[in-house]
Order: C-alpha cells, then sequence, then structure tokens
C-alpha cells in the first residue's frame, strides 16, 4: 500500500471518529434535556383522578386542565393578576387653561443648613412648593409646569410680574435650571 492510501484511510478513520464523537455527544445532551423535562413535568402532573376548575369555571379532568394551564409540556402558564384599580385617595387634578408664559427661576436650601420656611409657614419641597408674586398667583393656588403641580406656598421681594421661583432640593439642580421661560397652566381639580 502507498503513502497516498494510507493518508486517505487515516483521514476517513479520523473523520468517522469525528463523526462519531458529535453523534455521542449530541445524544448524552439530548438524553440530559429530556430527563430534565420528564422531572419538570412528574412535578406538575396531576393524577388522573383530581379535578381542576378551568378558566371558564367548567370543571375540566386533570389532563384536560393541565394542558390548558401549560405553555408547554411541564410548563405551567403564568397568569399575571390583574391590578385592582383603586380610587384616588387625594383629589385629582388636570391642566386647564394657559396662564402665559412666565420667566422661571430657581432657589434651594440655604447653604447653613437650616430648615427654611416658606411665607406660608410650611417648609418647602420640591417639585411642589412654587414662589410667586401672590398678586398674580395667590397663596394657596396650584399651577402645573412640565407636567408637574406645584402650589405657591412663598414669595420674594425680587418676584414682581409674571415672574415665579421653582423650589429645588439641591443647590446643583437650581444652578442646572438657572433662569427658563415656561408656560404655566391653571389646575382643574377632578
Amino acid at each position: 500500500m502507498n503513502s497516498f492510501s494510507r493518508r486517505i484511510r487515516v483521514t476517513g478513520f479520523l473523520t468517522l471518529l469525528c463523526i462519531l464523537l458529535l453523534s455521542t455527544t449530541a445524544m448524552a445532551a439530548q438524553t440530559a434535556d429530556s430527563q430534565s423535562t420528564a422531572n419538570q413535568q412528574s412535578w406538575s402532573v396531576e393524577t388522573d383522578n383530581q379535578m381542576k376548575k378551568n378558566s371558564t369555571g367548567t370543571v375540566a379532568t386533570a389532563s384536560e386542565a393541565t394542558m390548558s394551564d401549560e405553555v408547554g409540556p411541564g410548563i405551567e402558564k403564568k397568569v399575571q393578576p390583574q391590578p385592582e384599580e383603586k380610587a384616588p385617595t387625594g383629589p385629582v387634578y388636570e391642566r386647564g387653561a394657559s396662564l402665559g408664559i412666565f420667566s422661571a427661576t430657581a432657589y434651594c436650601p440655604s447653604s447653613s443648613g437650616r430648615q427654611q420656611k416658606t411665607y406660608s409657614g410650611t417648609i418647602p419641597q420640591p417639585l411642589h412648593t412654587l414662589s410667586a408674586d401672590l398678586t398674580v398667583l395667590p397663596l394657596g393656588t396650584k399651577v402645573m409646569i412640565d407636567g408637574v403641580i406645584y402650589t405657591v406656598e412663598d414669595t420674594g421681594s425680587g418676584i414682581r410680574g409674571k415672574k415665579v421661583d421653582i423650589y429645588f432640593g439641591s443647590r446643583g439642580e437650581a444652578l442646572a435650571f438657572g433662569r427658563q421661560s415656561i408656560e404655566i397652566f391653571a389646575v382643574v381639580e377632578r
């Protein structure tokens, strides 16, 4: 036998070995998958003697109920509970008519760390407290700015006419806001 024939035989033998190795590995993986599926099914399958109500409220045998409650073999369908609609605990507000364009600035807690009170006697809150000219927007007026409801609780010496000062929780947020022209809307309570 010449060397060329030997190389072909060796190459063929190696190819056959690779095919056998790959098929053995694939069969082992498939066997492992089928065993884990069988284990899952043994936990989820009910006996034929047990009865179960299906989604229509009728009584079905376990095999019928299991088929309707499974996504796949041994995999139960997870039903998400519907969230109950809760009645709002407080008033519900909607955006009303535009009050116009106002010049808006920002203010924040004092650098001393002391809790300052507003003109109305409340403690200012981010996304809530607004300082305004009380002849334009009286104390307690609720307005909407960029989808957030603010309450006029404060005033200031520099706040005159169509100017507002929005309270922020930190100096960085107040500086980032800067000065802007914003549209303010009235708020309607439902």
